[in-house]
């Protein structure tokens, strides 16, 4: 037995998954940051150890390595994350209007 459900309900239940999704998209966006920071962090001790302004043995440069390789495959991961989340978003918007417009709100003057 199916039961109908009430517009508003469904379009509460809708603002709150839109809410919840655009906190996750921009938790993403945080580490792609702190990814992006990872990435040239790496890269400036990789570039100093190797031009001699720093000596920090293979430790420094397995470390300025792992920064730079952990960095690209997080930004890459939360990137391709975040769009999804942007689609998930879009598209629950578009049917919280359809369900607005289904329900002929009254316009106040």
């Amino acid at each position: 037995m199916q039961t109908i459900e009430d517009p508003r309900g469904r379009i509460e239940r809708l603002e709150v998954e839109i809410a919840a999704l655009e906190e996750s998209a921009e938790r993403c966006g945080k580490i792609m940051l702190a990814s992006r920071i990872a990435i040239v962090a790496g890269a400036v001790i990789l570039a100093a150890t190797f031009l001699g302004f720093l000596r920090l043995g293979g430790l420094g440069f397995v470390a300025s390595v792992s920064a730079i390789l952990i960095g690209i495959v997080a930004y890459g991961s939360n990137r391709s994350t975040r769009e999804t989340l942007r689609a998930d978003i879009a598209r629950r918007r578009e049917t919280r209007d359809a369900l607005i417009d289904a329900v002929g709100p009254r316009t106040v003057h």
